[in-house]
Formats: C-alpha cells, structure tokens, sequence
C-alpha cells in the first residue's frame, strides 16, 4: 500500500464518474462552460511548548465545487459528499445562482477564451508516509527538539510542532478536462523566546513563518535535523541578548534565503497578482502599484532580478501538475532582467487584458472558488558562493529569518526586521548584531540587486497566505539565494 493509497477517493476511475455526473447536471441551454472540482483532504497538526502538553489536531473533509458559467454570470456551489444526491444538489444549486447573477441588471459578464482540454494525473513523490508515523515518534521528536531548544536557562518560551497533510483533488470541465492530483506534505517548526539584559530575542528554524513545509514525506522532517537546529537557535537567541544593536542609516548587506522568501512573497508575488492589478481584490487585500500594461516595459527590478514561477518543480507547497481551473503547469517568466514579462493569473482576469493565463488559479479545498494566488514564485540564482558574495561585499551585513514586516495595501512602501544579522567586514563574517531592519519602496529596492549567489546556495520554503472573501488559504513557495542589495536603509524601525 502507497502513502496515497488511503480515504474514499484514491481511485481516479471512481473519481471520474463522480465529476461527470456532476456536469451532466448543469449542461443546459444557456451554459458556456462548467467545471466541477472534488477533494478529499486529511491534516495533522501536533505543537507543544513548555507550559503546555502537545495539542494534537486531525482534520478531514470531503466534498465537491460546481462553478457554472451561464450568459456570462458565473455561479458556485459547494457540499460536503455523503452520496451523489449531494453532487447532484451542489449542482443545481451551482446553476440557480448562476441564473440569479444573470438576472442582476448590468451585470457583468464574463467572455471565457476556450482552453483546449487537458487531463492527467500528478502525485507527490513520497519516501516515507507521514501518516504511517507512530504516535510515540512524533511525540518523542517534539519532547527531544524542545529540550534542545530550552536547555539554556535564559530561554522563557519554547515552541515545537509537526505537521502532515494529504490530498486527493480531481478535476474536470465541460470542456473535456479530466485531472487527478494527489499531494503529500510533512513540515516542523521550531521557536524560542530569550528574555535578559533588558530585551527579548527570538530565533526559529527552519523559517519564523510557520516553520517550513515541504510536499514530501517524512522524510523530509528527518533530514531537516531538527534537534541539531534546535540546540542552535536556543544559543542563539541567548547571544542577541547581549548583542549590539544594529546601526541606522543606509548600507549595502546580503539577505539569506529565508528572508527573500517574505520579500519575494510580499512585494513581487502579491504585486504580480493580476486580480489585484485589476482592482477585484482591493477592498480587502489590497490593490497593486503595477499596471495592466506593465508587461514588456515596466522597470521593477536591476539586471540581476529574474523572477519565475514554476508549478513544474517539484517539493514545494507551491507544485502542482494542474491549476484548480484545469490549466497545465508551465515555467512562466515574470520578471527578466528586472522588466516585468507577465502576471500570476487566472483564465477569467487573463482574458481582461487579452492574454492567457499563467496557471495561477488556486483554492484552499471544495468550498472555495479558486482565486488567484502565487505557485513556486522564485528568485532564479546568479553564479558563486556566499563566501564569494559576501567577498564582494566588502563592508557590510548579512541577514536572515524575518523578525517583523509590514507593507502598504498597494505593495510599494514597505518594511522587514530580521531576527538575525552579522556584521561583515572584508568579505568576512564577524559579530551578531541585534534589531536589524530593512525599507523602502519595491522598485527602489529590487533596483538595488546587485548579485545573487548561484544554484548551490538557493532554498525553497512553503508558506500560508490568506485571501479572498470569504477568506481562504493559499500554499505556495518562494525560494532564491542569498542576494546582494546596495545603499538601502536600514534601522526603519526605530
């Protein structure tokens, strides 16, 4: 038996006959096009911390969502499945509010580019379930990384967690697709609290957001060495307690990997996003300081800046072999030699702007329409090592892990603190600096790229991010090298 061998909808055939009675159902006069998208998902979520035992957590669920495109209104319904009178109820009920949005005077409507049908099947490659981990494993991991990681007396909070998730999402339209997907993932997080000296520090592995998960089997927590990390992160949060505090001013430093994640995920993902661009997210996530028209011609970043999003790799939150509306993963160029090329998109906001879409539809299970959001969302690497980055640096920091952030609805202004930053002199590392932070605006700062270290440097982290109304999350992941930046302030904080 497989790690995807498991609940009520590993069989693709099976699958299959469900979908397309679901679409036999809404295939009446006046229906341009129907997609229906059926999804079993089970998560596992185990934390623990000093004060308190381990919180364990199993969630699953299964149901179907029928978006239907009637005289250009689209309607949506969604149901969790216990027999196929519900997949026939989402359906009519997916068609009646397609009808009532027809019968709004002025209504929008939308014109749908037909996409030629493409079916398939794509699963996460696993080693070892994470399902298949004993209870006792699981809980003696978190029991060992936090008495790594509070051995230090100085330390007051400590906080550990495991987390698993499994899925099986089928896909077909009326236009002939027929998709079968099934995902792993496994992730940890470690976090520790330092107090003394009058301050508080913070350090956490393998990312502060969330720790870090991967779509892989268990066998990614083993080789994250999580113990190891713990041990060093408790340290290290005891030696910012007696750190000096980082300068003010403005220089030129090296960001690590984890901290261009956020920055990629917060001022180039968003800001691509072109329902954002469009102006439909803007009375909650904001809007976007890119134009429609930036593509081709717009200057966002330096020379060195090529951003990429690609479903097609694999081991991220953010691979997948089919978008939520039926669309092939494909390698998409965003930004080449800092000029904006194309948009995270969907089928319907491609079609606003006459192109076609990038494959960026996503949704959090069945009840959700799928919106946009980011997928692998990356930094391409340059060439050398961090050792010759920071020779290339000459004078200046290396930082890493973010500490705060915040940004303006438009994704233009915008500020990070890092939990870590060591002063560099000569191309050498030396002392750990505390409180560093980072701003400005987004051209300003990817103008500012002067190099990124090459492939053997780069890391991958899966993120959350939440959007849409009503609010889902979105798994994606962003990944680059350690990147040079030059003359951009710093201590914005304070």
């Amino acid at each position: 038996m497989t790690a995807h061998e498991w609940g009520d909808l590993s069989d693709d055939v099976a699958a299959a006959a469900m979908l397309a009675e679901a679409l036999d159902a809404v295939q009446v006069r006046g229906v341009s096009y129907a997609d229906a998208r059926l999804i079993e998902a089970e998560e596992l979520r185990l934390y623990s911390t000093l004060e308190a035992g381990v919180d364990e957590r199993v969630e699953n669920n299964l149901g179907i969502g029928i978006r239907v495109l009637y005289n250009g209104s689209w309607g949506f319904a969604s149901l969790p499945v216990w027999s196929s009178a519900d997949i026939r109820t989402a359906a009519e009920r997916a068609l009646a509010n397609a009808r009532a949005a027809d019968s709004v005077s002025g209504a929008y409507r939308t014109e749908l580019p037909p996409l030629p049908p493409a079916s398939g099947r794509y699963q996460t490659e696993v080693v070892v379930d994470p399902f298949g981990v004993s209870a006792s494993a699981r809980y003696e991991l978190l029991a060992a990384v936090l008495s790594a990681a509070s051995a230090p007396t100085e330390i007051v909070t400590a906080q550990a967690g495991l987390n698993a998730k499994r899925q099986h999402r089928h896909f077909a339209s009326t236009e002939g697709s027929v998709q079968h997907q099934h995902f792993i993932e496994s992730g940890a997080m470690a976090l520790v609290n330092a107090a003394g000296n009058g301050t508080l520090q913070r350090r956490s592995f393998p990312n502060s957001f969330h720790g870090n998960t991967a779509q892989a089997g268990w066998e990614y927590v083993e080789g994250l060495r999580m113990v190891e990390e713990a041990d060093r992160i408790g340290r290290e949060a005891v030696e910012l307690l007696t750190a000096p505090l980082a300068p003010s001013g403005y220089a030129d430093f090296i960001i690590g990997p984890a901290q261009m994640a956020l920055q990629i995920h917060e001022s180039t993902g968003h800001a691509l996003e072109l329902d954002r661009i469009l102006g439909d997210e803007a009375n909650y996530a904001g809007t976007s300081f890119i134009t429609k028209d930036a593509a081709g011609s717009m200057r966002y970043g330096s020379p060195a800046v090529n951003i990429t999003s690609d479903p097609t790799v694999p081991g991220t939150r953010g691979s997948f072999g089919f978008d939520d509306e039926g669309v092939p993963a494909t390698r998409q160029p965003l930004i080449t030699e800092g000029i904006i090329q194309n948009f995270l998109s969907t089928r319907d906001s491609a079609a606003r702007i006459g192109a076609d879409s990038t494959g960026a539809a996503r949704s959090d299970g069945w009840g959700y329409l799928p919106v946009c959001f980011s997928t692998n969302v990356f930094l391409e690497p340059g060439e050398g090592s961090t050792e010759e980055l920071e020779d290339r640096l000459g004078d200046g920091f290396y930082i890493d892990d973010n500490r705060s952030w915040s940004i303006d609805e438009r994704r233009h202004d915008f500020q990070f603190g890092t939990e870590v930053a060591y002063e560099v002199k000569n191309g050498r590392r030396g002392r750990l600096l505390r409180g560093f932070s980072y701003g400005g605006t987004t051209p300003q700062f990817w103008q500012s790229v002067e190099a990124v270290a090459g492939p053997e440097e780069f890391k991958a982290f899966g993120m959350p991010c939440g959007k849409g109304e009503p609010k889902q999350w979105g798994f994606l992941g962003h990944g680059a090298s350690p990147t040079l930046v030059r003359d951009v302030r710093i201590g914005v904080d304070r």
